[in-house]
């Protein structure tokens, strides 16, 4: 009994160096990342799910990573693109950190960021269901609004399925 402990010991302290030496990511038969689905019961199934995420592996490791272009050569939409990547990828990480309910100032800044991505989500979801509106629609609806205003009228409208604005 003393002999298998003290070898699984060495053993994980064998581990523990190649992590550390970036040797390995996980330990061989160690638990699941957070956050990543269970396995199905079924062994198939679950024979299934592990090549597949062999196979999302592999092709992450082959995909070459695009650079982004220096600022002062990137237009809006890829300056606002990558923008909300990094404040995605931030939100991620304090969202994923865990809950410290003795740090009311770090729970109050998690809930923020929480409400802040649902209403971006929301937007996003909403404008994804939203009617697709024509380039000649939208500039004459601007048109309109632009008569209305020189006529002193009141020019608000909201329309749920309009999200050009």
């Amino acid at each position: 009994m003393a002999a298998r402990v003290e070898g699984r010991r060495r053993w994980v302290e064998r581990m523990r160096a190649a992590k550390a030496a970036g040797l390995i990511d996980r330990f061989p038969n160690g638990r699941r990342a957070k956050g990543l689905p269970s396995r199905s019961k079924d062994r198939i199934i679950a024979r299934g799910q592990r090549l597949v995420e062999q196979a999302i592996i592999e092709m992450e490791k082959t995909l070459p990573a695009i650079p982004e272009p220096p600022w002062d050569e990137q237009n809006d939409a890829q300056f606002w693109a990558g923008n909300f990547r990094r404040a995605m990828y931030f939100e991620r990480r304090v969202l994923d950190r865990p809950d410290d309910w003795g740090d009311m100032e770090f729970m109050r800044i998690k809930r923020e960021v929480a409400l802040a991505e649902t209403g971006q989500t929301v937007r996003m979801k909403v404008a994804d269901l939203g009617q697709r509106a024509s380039d000649s629609s939208v500039v004459n609806r601007l048109m309109e609004r632009v008569a209305r205003l020189r006529r002193g009228e009141r020019v608000i409208e909201i329309d749920p399925g309009d999200v050009s604005e």
